[in-house]
């Protein structure tokens, strides 16, 4: 792979707010399935018209099958009687004392011979996105490679064993739309029989592709987000519209997964050990309360993830776009064996950033030591009708100190230089240990999470 060929293309057409920041090859994946399919298919035009000339040489008199024969220049052979019988089957036709004779049907079928179709049983496969979960067309022209193959594989999200009918529960009309696509409308899928799957590759099989991710060239003073673009392996390198839109939902989790370059200049989401050391070098705790301003606030925050050696608490109403920021961050302090416990959500505003959401579910999946928790929900769980959510905004960091205020944690996603309205924090370093249990105790978390407070 010419990584630097596939810039030089690219960045010509990069907008000019933007330089690409990174190029990785990823692998996606893909069921291939194969089904026993009910399909109905129209018969070739000059079936048609054979048929057609049938019915009208009826209605016009010649009522027999000598008759017919006759007038239409036939012999009076198995063909003609197979096809005269094949219209009396469809109930195009009645054969009364040796008299044929046109039903209504068979007039209607003069007027649109598209009425006329022939079901059949043929094998159909498809593939089935085995991260989007849906069913898209197979063609030879596909390269579906096996997943060791690659070393960075997109980890399937569809995991149901192979061959089971779950997989393809309401999945009949998407099957049904891209049979037919396939067939341009002259052949339609009626059914398939899901119990009885002939083939099913797993989530074995992949795709390559390149991820292509863009960064604005000024981000401390360029608002605009970065963003990712997923190209065909083909010469022109073609944008994928659909998995881009699939991916960017999924962005920036899986640049985490794959990522070898500098993430810092633009997000500050690198997290590796020099920046721990040099940036984030844990400040002296102050043995009074101090007032803390927005961006003293910030700081402290990112330090409290940083060094933060048993326990962390975050209380946020929302989780937004700005979380996004510290997942790699958490993660990081997760490893590191930090239980983490994050309170949200307030049933009146209850809006959060989706991709934030799935992120911080993946981290409360991988890690036992996670623990993410929709307040509104956990009120109705515990039958709390006193409280409806949270509007604080509060970290815990160990026993050392906590950070109160205005501040919003997980939505806050400004950078110095920005406008913004003022806000202050509070660092208190006094009575840690108090203010965990009274979180605790006024929550009913004790069930719940088992870590020591103590």
């Amino acid at each position: 792979m010419n990584i630097k060929a596939i810039n030089d293309k690219l960045a010509a057409q990069c907008p000019s707010a933007y330089r690409i920041n990174e190029i990785i090859p990823i692998a996606y994946p893909y069921r291939q399935v194969k089904v026993s399919a009910t399909v109905n298919k129209s018969p070739e035009e000059s079936i048609n018209q054979i048929y057609i000339s049938f019915i009208r040489s009826i209605n016009a008199g010649y009522t027999s099958t000598e008759q017919l024969a006759h007038f239409l220049g036939l012999q009076e052979d198995d063909f003609l009687l197979r096809e005269l019988y094949v219209l009396r089957e469809k109930g195009f036709l009645n054969l009364v004392s040796d008299k044929w004779l046109v039903t209504p049907l068979g007039n209607e079928y003069i007027k649109d011979n598209s009425i006329l179709k022939v079901l059949e049983k043929e094998d159909f496969i498809f593939l089935m996105d085995a991260i989007a979960d849906e069913v898209l067309p197979y063609s030879k022209g596909i390269r579906l490679d096996a997943a060791d193959k690659f070393e960075n594989r997109l980890k399937p999200e569809i995991y149901y064993p192979i061959k089971s009918p779950d997989l393809l529960n309401h999945k009949h009309d998407q099957i049904a739309d891209v049979y037919n696509a396939q067939h341009g409308g002259n052949s339609l899928l009626v059914d398939f029989d899901k119990e009885k799957i002939k083939f099913d590759s797993g989530n074995q099989k992949v795709q390559a592709y390149y991820l292509i991710e863009y960064t604005p060239l000024l981000s401390g003073e360029n608002e605009s987000p970065p963003y990712i673009e997923i190209r065909n392996k083909d010469k022109d390198y073609s944008l994928d519209k659909r998995l881009t839109k699939i991916l960017t939902e999924r962005y920036p989790s899986i640049l985490y997964e794959f990522s070898k370059s500098e993430r810092s200049s633009f997000a500050q989401l690198e997290d590796d050990e020099d920046l721990l050391e040099n940036e984030f070098k844990p400040s002296v705790i102050p043995k009074e309360m101090q007032t803390l301003s927005i961006w003293e606030t910030q700081e402290r925050f990112k330090e409290a993830i940083q060094t933060a050696k048993k326990k962390l608490l975050i209380e946020s109403p929302w989780i937004k776009r700005a979380t996004l920021t510290y997942i790699p961050l958490l993660e990081k302090a997760l490893k590191r064996g930090v239980a983490i416990i994050v309170l949200y959500g307030i049933e009146q505003d209850d809006n959060h950033f989706h991709k934030a959401i799935k992120e911080m579910e993946r981290l409360e999946q991988t890690y036992p030591n996670c623990y993410l928790i929709h307040l509104p929900t956990h009120f109705e769980y515990i039958r709390n009708d006193n409280l409806t959510g949270t509007h604080k905004k509060l970290v815990i960091k160990d026993n050392d100190y906590c950070l109160q205020g205005s501040f919003n944690f997980l939505s806050f996603n400004k950078q110095k230089g920005q406008k913004v309205a003022n806000e202050e924090s509070f660092l208190v370093p006094h009575r840690i240990q108090e203010k965990w249990k009274k979180v605790f105790d006024a929550y009913e978390l004790h069930d719940k999470i088992n870590i020591n407070l103590f």
